[in-house]
């Protein structure tokens, strides 16, 4: 019974789906901002960890109207997410690559050109459900990590949206294995590590908009044990396009202080991320309670 319920949801998130990719793009566009300003009204939790998280990154730059309206598009660009995964549905493989426009695409080759495969530093950006099917179409072949999902419909039907253009996914509890295989074919591996890593043993402390933020440390220790090359991997949108960038090696320093060295590799990556932040502050996602970990002196404090 419980299995035929779980296909019932699933099939029906499905359909829920193409149907949404059914609607023109300029009226989903016009809903996506209408829903998204109800959004804003209704949801008073979500609305003030985003003027919290936008105050703390840009209170001394920009004034309490601007930092409002930068809060009221980031709910707009996440509605406007859930739009374009609908439209993917009835996009054609052989059509994928003509979605996006390339830049830097000379750094992920050269980086994979190692025989190492490459580890890509991603993050909630613009529409992060086309990290995927964008590497696919560049020509490499990519595995990501996932956090999966408390509905398991929705998690079944993501996680088949994400690899039916070619992707691997792989949860990450059980994580590590599959990304050495991955790494050891020399392909490419994502991982999605701009959100607050709430367990201590997992994270180290970095500067991120001028606060200690906790930062998933993984990627830095992926990359200190297997000599992987880094390299950093976006998709925004921008002029009514979705920009895909790859940005340049990410040098990773080894001392072999690997404490220290855990360190500053995740402060490099995570200034990697504030970068493409704020050039596009308004595509970030951040309802997500960011420097919700705090260090053990501000605690005990």
């Amino acid at each position: 019974m419980k299995q035929r319920l779980h296909q019932y949801a699933y099939h029906m998130i499905g359909l829920l789906f193409i149907l949404i990719g059914l609607i023109p793009e300029k009226r989903a566009d016009r809903l996506a901002r209408a829903i998204s300003a109800f959004w804003y009204r209704i949801d008073k939790r979500h609305r003030n960890v985003a003027l919290t998280n936008l105050t703390h990154a840009f209170g001394e730059e920009k004034s309490a109207e601007e930092i409002d309206t930068l809060a009221r598009d980031t709910f707009y660009h996440t509605v406007l997410t859930l739009f374009e995964m609908g439209q993917s549905t009835h996009w054609a493989k052989e059509t994928v690559k003509d979605r996006f426009r390339y830049y830097g695409m000379h750094h992920a080759y050269k980086a994979h050109a190692k025989g190492k495969g490459v580890l890509f530093v991603m993050a909630h950006m613009g529409n992060w459900e086309f990290l995927a099917p964008a590497i696919v179409a560049s020509g490499l072949q990519p595995a990501a990590v996932y956090r999966p999902l408390d509905f398991a419909p929705m998690d079944a039907y993501i996680k088949d949206m994400r690899e039916k253009f070619g992707c691997r996914m792989y949860p990450t509890k059980r994580a590590i294995e599959g990304i050495l295989h991955e790494l050891g074919q020399g392909n490419v591996v994502g991982l999605l590590v701009d959100q607050n890593a709430t367990k201590r043993r997992q994270g180290v402390f970095v500067d991120f908009f001028g606060r200690k933020a906790s930062a998933h440390k993984g990627i830095a220790q992926l990359a200190l044990t297997t000599g992987v090359p880094v390299v950093s991997f976006f998709v925004v949108r921008e002029n009514g396009k979705f920009r895909a960038e790859f940005g340049p090696e990410i040098p990773v320093v080894n001392t072999g202080d690997l404490e220290a060295d855990l360190v500053t590799n995740t402060q490099n990556f995570n200034r990697v991320i504030e970068r493409i932040v704020r050039r596009f502050p308004a595509q970030w996602f951040w309802v997500h309670r960011r420097w919700k970990t705090r260090p053990l002196d501000e605690v005990d404090g």
